[in-house]
């Protein structure tokens, strides 16, 4: 008896654990693209190097990035994820601190080296990091 109740726990702690998922990133550079006086896309900056926390949190439906303003997102829809020959893109649709919705793509470049990076795309600009996930 004892036995079956131990077996009943881990497979009731290990069902809890991988549905509470936490995704730790680190960014590595980061790119900006804006819209210019005119309402047209400019060009992206030249990537600049960085060391900020990215958090993605499916538990409690958010993603952070502890930059020197930090970033707090509201996931407030999970897209279907796009596969192609090139990319893999895992999009959710979120929305700020002010309630300002964002769309926030973690997309994996196949075609260089499962290069891993991070959108968060804003009416009038797009931040682009590159990222690496933390393993614990």
């Amino acid at each position: 008896m004892k036995l079956l109740k131990y077996i009943v726990f881990v497979v009731l702690f290990s069902v809890n654990f991988l549905n509470a998922q936490q995704f730790n990133f680190k960014t590595t550079s980061l790119s900006v693209l804006q819209k210019n006086r005119n309402g047209d896309w400019g060009k992206w900056t030249t990537p600049k190097p960085t060391n900020i926390i990215v958090k993605l949190d499916y538990e409690k439906n958010k993603i952070v990035i502890y930059s020197s303003e930090i970033q707090h997102y509201r996931i407030v829809e999970y897209l279907p994820k796009e596969t192609s020959k090139t990319d893999e893109i895992n999009s959710y649709l979120c929305k700020n601190i002010e309630s300002i919705p964002v769309k926030i793509s973690f997309i994996v470049r196949k075609d260089l080296k499962n290069k891993t990076q991070l959108y968060v795309y804003n009416e009038d600009f797009i931040f682009c990091y590159d990222i690496v996930e933390m393993i614990e």
